[in-house]
């Protein structure tokens, strides 16, 4: 995986700070992240799930609204309606910079302004929200105490994430004069809801709110024991797991795979990693790399992990279609590097079976088809 750092124009021309992860291969397709209210590119519900979704060969651009993050502009100048503005600014510039992004996820508020703003962006085929309010007027129920300043003052100045941000008058207006139902009736995409049952920040029945008030296809998912913010460890991976398996019916591969025969194996550089190499056979993609003390980054499965788990498969299928008729139960076959070219190939055979069955399968695991071309392989190179 690569993350690559850039600059992107908002609704109104403001520089916007955004992060597009990119998976090892060349993406099957885009996506566009909207972060949570007063958050950044950078909270986990962002940055995790985007790049946990790089295992589905998806690239996500994820951005900071303008005046949060490393964006510039004010944060007071800016509303909720711009934000979802600035949503469809920033699926437009990847559009004209790389391809524009058939899924849409948001995190939060993030997650209202990605539902109002889905009907904009005809390239969508799935839209999918994590612990969305209903009504984004939500977002500032918890300064409810304070916005009567906003009557003397024209702005109330509050404490987010360690930072001092002034929620406006026009903020707050534009809020009230946003009616949800309008924009989820408008929703032609897929959509997936993900919402924690013990969310104490949003509660679960914005979830389902947004559920009830949207069409088919939609589902609702239930991120068991996640908090609003996605901070605990593997919530939002899961999240990002979800998203990916169910848009994969969905998206429309923007790059496809060159073929490759079942007589062949393909590998090439992974994006962004030292000795990282995907490696495609059989139509699946495999990730390679080396150990860390090794050079690599152990991100992936060693060449010498390939060829060891190659030659326990085969000898693992050699005997099972030897022992046909016979009671074996199962087969557990160990590959160790002992050294250099030598290895240790230990064989378990679970079932009743005689010394002369177990001879014969022994037998029979020095003929996988792995074993022979240990022996016999001749290999002939080629240069392009």
């Amino acid at each position: 995986m690569q993350s690559v750092n850039l600059k992107l124009p908002s609704s109104t021309g403001t520089e916007m700070a955004g992060t597009i992860d990119f998976p090892d291969a060349p993406p099957k397709a885009f996506a566009l992240f909207a972060h949570c209210f007063a958050g950044s590119r950078h909270t986990p519900g962002a940055a995790r799930t985007s790049k946990q979704l790089t295992n589905f060969g998806i690239a996500t651009l994820r951005f900071d609204f303008p005046g949060l993050g490393q964006s510039a502009g004010n944060f007071a100048e800016t509303s909720f309606s711009q934000n979802v503005r600035d949503i469809c600014a920033a699926a437009q510039w990847l559009e004209e910079n790389y391809q524009a992004p058939q899924l849409l996820m948001g995190h939060s508020l993030g997650g209202a302004a990605a539902l109002a703003a889905a009907s904009c962006l005809p390239s969508l085929r799935a839209v999918a929200t994590l612990g969305a309010p209903f009504d984004p007027a939500h977002s500032v129920l918890h300064y409810a105490d304070k916005i009567g300043e906003v009557d003397t003052h024209g702005g109330v100045e509050v404490v987010l994430g360690g930072r001092s941000l002034t929620i406006s008058r026009h903020f707050l207006e534009d809020l009230a004069e946003t009616n949800p139902e309008e924009y989820l009736h408008k929703l032609r995409k897929p959509l997936m809801v993900l919402h924690s049952p013990v969310d104490t920040t949003v509660g679960i029945d914005n979830a389902q709110n947004i559920f009830l008030k949207t069409r088919y296809p939609k589902s609702l998912v239930a991120l068991d024991k996640a908090d609003h913010l996605l901070t605990k460890q593997g919530a939002a991976a899961r999240a990002a797991d979800l998203i990916g398996a169910w848009a994969e019916q969905f998206i429309v591969p923007d790059y496809t795979p060159p073929e490759v025969s079942a007589s062949q194996a393909r590998a090439n550089l992974a994006v962004g990693t030292k000795l990282g190499v995907v490696v495609r056979s059989n139509d699946r993609d495999v990730k390679v790399d080396r150990r860390k003390e090794d050079g690599g980054k152990g991100q992936g499965i060693t060449a010498e992990g390939l060829f060891m788990s190659a030659l326990a498969a085969a000898t693992t299928q050699a005997i099972k279609e030897a022992a046909k008729g016979l009671p074996l139960d199962d087969v557990v076959v160990e590959i160790t590097h002992i050294h250099d070219t030598v290895f240790e190939r230990h064989i378990e055979l679970k079932g009743t079976l005689s010394p002369e069955q177990r001879r014969a399968l022994l037998a029979a695991s020095k003929t996988s088809a792995v074993e022979s071309f240990i022996h016999d392989a001749h290999i002939v190179d080629t240069l392009k």
